[in-house]
């Protein structure tokens, strides 16, 4: 039987621990879901057709520098280490990730329904930077990835000797931060056609919650509660079901995915719009185990995990930037924001502000690109002066 819990709900009792940081609540938020996520392992799953889909989540928190990714983070890292769920050491090439999730199977397994025990190679991918994940095989390890993300009962692979070893019942989180000029230089074409930018939970930039100038150090009880909860979270095992008010929920949600596949203008967000029924399944049980031990998907979580993906989903392209695009994309996504924050501007002022990244040919058609997509105008009177006006288009409620 697993133990007694101290907390009414995980994830509220994590906001409270943290209620005094600067870092936006909602990357508390998925950083709790990634941590519950990682502390289940491949132990728990839905059945969905011929696979079963399993709570390991990938997270991403894209945000300018300085912006408090690192809190989240660092506290996931803390927590998982805390329970000894193994969690990467920063692994930055294929090889590395797959001598750790090899090493992992000799500590990690549990007592599975059947009454066989089961062997997992299961990781926790925790970095500060995907650009240091990546850094030494970006190719590589953007394959393995997205490979490993749908947790193989078996997984074949390349050793240094060109023979092939297999891992056995994978589970692989990941939770990492990065910058949307990363985004913008480094994320490839396909990353996006070949599905690793689709199974990622891509959190984009909010506002610091509040001004925190000296922050407290944690409740020493509530961050042990936090921690023993945790623990029997992760010794949970077995099979969920979904009641039928949850299951008609999500019907109600899916028979939409169609007319929306339609209607979706920018093709990045494809992939993530094929799969996001994954991920609300996903994040549904993570929700489930933050406040019981009971593996029953209820009306509740549904509507809560349903809510909490397409709140994120919105804001994916923000985080994607223009990536995928021309070469003056970061310039595109910079004027924008030039322009948003002044109300209203200049071409001379513009051309001041990115001399060294735009030459005034350059510039006149970053500001065509805008205008067309609706984000700026200019007075026609003005055109081809050099203090010719520029200004934000006022949306319409």
């Amino acid at each position: 039987m697993p133990k007694k819990r101290k907390l009414e709900n995980w994830l509220k009792s994590l906001l409270e621990l943290v209620e005094d940081t600067e870092a936006p609540r909602l990357y508390w938020l998925w950083g709790g879901l990634l941590t519950i996520s990682s502390a289940l392992q491949r132990k728990v799953w839905i059945p969905y057709g011929v696979e079963d889909v399993f709570p390991n989540l990938y997270v991403c928190i894209v945000a300018r520098p300085g912006e408090r990714k690192a809190a989240p983070i660092s506290l996931a890292k803390k927590m998982l280490e805390g329970i000894y769920v193994p969690v990467s050491v920063d692994s930055s090439s294929k090889r590395a990730l797959t001598k750790e999730l090899a090493a992992s199977a000799e500590t990690e397994q549990f007592q599975h329904p059947d009454g066989k025990p089961r062997k997992m190679s299961t990781l926790a991918v925790i970095s500060k930077e995907l650009g240091s994940l990546l850094a030494l095989d970006k190719e590589n390890m953007i394959i393995a990835l997205t490979d490993l993300y749908d947790s193989h009962e078996t997984w074949k692979y390349k050793t240094s000797d060109k023979g092939h070893d297999f891992l056995y019942n994978v589970c692989l989180t990941l939770f990492a931060a990065t910058t949307p000029r990363y985004i913008i230089n480094n994320l490839p074409p396909e990353a996006y056609a070949e599905g690793f930018a689709s199974r990622v939970a891509w959190i984009s930039e909010r506002p610091i919650y509040k001004s925190v100038p000296w922050p407290k150090p944690f409740s020493s009880s509530l961050y042990k509660a936090l921690v023993h909860d945790l623990h029997t979270i992760n010794t949970l095992v077995g099979e969920f079901r979904i009641t039928p008010t949850a299951k008609a929920i999500f019907d109600a949600w899916y028979v939409k995915i169609p007319e929306r596949k339609a209607a979706l203008r920018d093709e990045r967000l494809r992939g993530n719009l094929n799969r996001l029924h994954f991920l609300i399944l996903k994040v549904s049980m993570v929700l489930k185990m933050a406040k019981s031990n009971v593996l029953v998907v209820e009306e509740d979580e549904m509507g809560q995990a349903i809510d909490f993906v397409e709140e994120i989903f919105d804001t994916t392209p923000r985080a994607f930037g223009q990536s995928g695009y021309s070469r003056l994309s970061p310039m595109i996504d910079a004027v924008r924001q030039q322009v948003r924050m002044l109300g209203e501007t200049t071409i001379r002022e513009l051309m001041q502000m990115n001399l060294r990244n735009l030459s005034p040919t350059e510039l006149e058609e970053v500001l065509k690109t805008l205008e067309i997509i609706g984000e700026i105008e200019r007075p026609i009177a003005a055109e081809g002066s050099i203090d010719q006006v520029v200004r934000k288009v006022k949306k319409k409620d």
